[in-house]
């Protein structure tokens, strides 16, 4: 059932799915998506916690050592692009611009009180230990995990989205992941020295 719902969901728009399609195209009665989703804004948010795991899961097992501060960034970089420039999370990134404000309902779940992303959560912890450990200097964790994320993929998104360029492949991401990660270790190292002896 998730599997036909994220695809009509993510080709055809938010407003133009219907549970009927759905339960029609995933061979169920729409009395069992009832059953399971609630309705259909129950169904998207089932959906989006799908994807948002998988844009998750390498960060909640992320163990970043002193010695390899600037390694773990990078896998880190790495897998926020690998999976934030896939066709479907472009699409589904699409969706939420042009239909949140129509439908409110759609972001229920994919933001914090404070209108943070919640799915920025996970980074933002591995940035809190990395700053209890004493190898960043952050004043706004929370902010810290969303420009860093913004560094490593919002250029490539945006371009995607407007349709200007492909996806890069595997070595121009791990190309653009590691000029992010040392912008930013620059910018955020806690010791007087030079970055690169702290992150190597």
């Amino acid at each position: 059932m998730l599997d036909v719902a994220q695809e009509i969901f993510l080709t055809q728009g938010y407003a133009e799915t219907t549970l009927d399609r759905v339960a029609c195209e995933a061979g169920v009665a729409k009395k069992t998506l009832y059953e399971h989703f609630g309705d259909k804004a129950g169904l998207f948010a089932a959906v989006m916690q799908r994807l948002r795991r998988e844009w998750t899961a390498v960060l909640h097992d992320i163990a970043i050592e002193p010695a390899d501060l600037q390694g773990a960034l990078q896998r880190v970089a790495e897998h926020l692009l690998e999976v934030g420039t896939r066709s479907d999370m472009l699409a589904l990134h699409r969706l939420l611009l042009v239909e949140a404000r129509r439908f409110p309902e759609l972001i229920n779940g994919a933001c914090t009180e404070d209108g943070a992303r919640a799915d920025m959560a996970p980074l933002a912890e591995v940035f809190r230990r990395v700053v209890r450990d004493g190898l960043l200097d952050l004043d706004d964790v929370d902010l810290a995990a969303e420009q860093f994320v913004y560094m490593v993929l919002g250029g490539v998104r945006a371009r995607m989205l407007r349709g200007v360029c492909a996806r890069p492949d595997a070595g121009a991401r791990a190309r653009i992941a590691r000029q992010a990660v040392r912008i930013f270790l620059q910018g955020s190292v806690r010791n007087t020295a030079a970055p690169d002896s702290r992150m190597r």
